[in-house]
């Protein structure tokens, strides 16, 4: 499933995400979390709708600056709902645990910041931060709190990732040297922005919405397509490579690249709705941070194709000395030169929850499955998060680890602008 029909499921109600209650078996009265969203668009409501599907999380509140979307709120989630449209109320509210940070990239790291003083544990979307110089304050403001905070970037929490990292230290494909992803836009006919009927001066928190950003007049498309535009967002790198890079940096103990080069142009939206890309590549120089891998990666978006229909998260292909692999969030298909034996396969996925089973394609090509009623990656992101807000494990993407698969992001960013390596 890739994020598009996660959110077109999940937003309208979270059918998408049922989940055997056999899963739950080894839950035991989990500690109840309070939990309030900042930021109730489609993918801060995916994943309120995600979050609370984990036994023992309430949600309390919700903050949008949009006021439909507050009626909107109590409307699917109960009456009793606390609604604000200052996220500073939200902050203030003592009974509130956790807080689910879904607004555009240029409001992540400052909300966080804010959040991680007041106590609260943080799941804060992707990139986590608008700007590389905001990654130090962001780092140290978590330490100082002693609170949780989680990335957004539920790839690393699938079973097709954790079977990848697996794969890649067996060795079984060698030494890797290559990863190469796509993304495309949603299968359809290509048009522009429409903002809804209900999007005026008196619904929508203009200046709230602008922040630090230049002060420019009252305009709808810039607030419901702010991923265009690079005052609120981070262009097509920070909005989707992200998402392969810190998959990417978890199977191969990566940080940062050595070095990074995009090229991005406006191809087809000439119609003054964007200022970022609609086509971007990228090319990264990587070695993991043991210095036992040297590799590059290869990602590319073209949102002016609606036929291809690739989606890069959570389809990639990496390539080594001895085979390849393809990564997706439920399965991971190896195809190696030379004959491998089964056994010897199953025996290094075997300790990986979620893993089902290996089909055997030929003598050299193999699939390895995940159980077909374990819950999907998003649900497995949020339950690593809230168990780690629990004290029982670590999360896996912690500020540390989001600071820097948003930082090489950014630089793939920053490098299409420049039109220079960095």
């Amino acid at each position: 499933m890739n994020r598009r029909s996660f959110i077109n499921s999940v937003a309208i109600g979270g059918t998408g995400l049922a989940v055997s209650p056999s899963v739950f078996s080894f839950v035991k009265e989990p500690r109840s979390i309070k939990l309030a969203l900042i930021g109730k668009g489609g993918m801060g409501t995916a994943d309120t709708n995600t979050a609370i599907r984990v036994p023992g999380v309430e949600l309390v509140s919700v903050c949008d600056i949009y006021t439909p979307r507050l009626e909107e709120a109590r409307k699917q989630w109960g009456q009793h709902i606390r609604v604000e449209r200052d996220y500073k109320q939200i902050l203030s509210d003592e009974q509130v645990d956790a807080v689910i940070i879904a607004t555009p990239d240029h409001w992540h790291q400052k909300i966080a910041v804010e959040a991680l003083k007041k106590g609260k544990h943080v799941y804060c979307e992707k990139p986590i931060v608008h700007k590389r110089s905001e990654g130090r304050a962001l780092i140290r403001a978590q330490k100082e709190s002693g609170k949780v905070f989680q990335m957004g970037t539920q790839g690393v929490s699938a079973v097709g990732t954790q079977l990848a990292k697996a794969l890649v230290d067996s060795k079984i494909i060698g030494d890797i040297n290559f990863v190469d992803a796509r993304f495309s836009a949603a299968p359809s006919p290509l048009n522009g922005f429409h903002p809804p009927a209900d999007a005026t001066p008196e619904n929508i928190w203009w200046d709230q919405f602008l922040g630090n950003a230049p002060n420019l007049p009252f305009a709808p498309q810039r607030f419901f397509a702010w991923r265009n535009w690079s005052d609120y967002g981070t262009g097509l790198a920070g909005d989707l490579f992200v998402h392969v890079i810190a998959s990417i940096h978890f199977i191969t103990g990566s940080s940062k690249p050595n070095r990074v080069y995009s090229d991005g142009d406006i191809l087809y939206y000439h119609d003054g709705s964007r200022d970022t890309p609609d086509v971007i590549y990228s090319l990264f120089d990587y070695e993991n941070d043991a210095k036992t891998a040297h590799f590059k990666m290869s990602l590319g978006a073209n949102v002016v194709d609606g036929v291809s229909n690739d989606w890069g998260s959570t389809n990639f292909k990496i390539i080594g000395s001895k085979g390849s692999m393809r990564v997706n969030w439920g399965a991971v298909t190896v195809k190696t030169m030379k004959p491998t034996e089964i056994s010897g396969l199953e025996n290094t996925v075997n300790h990986i929850p979620g893993f089902g089973e290996v089909k055997k394609i030929s003598d050299t090509e193999y699939t390895f499955l995940a159980k077909a009623d374990f819950p999907d990656a998003h649900f497995l992101h949020f339950q690593n998060f809230f168990e780690a807000v629990r004290g029982e494990k670590q999360n896996v993407a912690s500020v540390t680890f989001g600071v820097d698969a948003s930082s090489a992001a950014l630089l793939s960013f920053e490098s299409q602008v420049k039109r220079q390596v960095v």
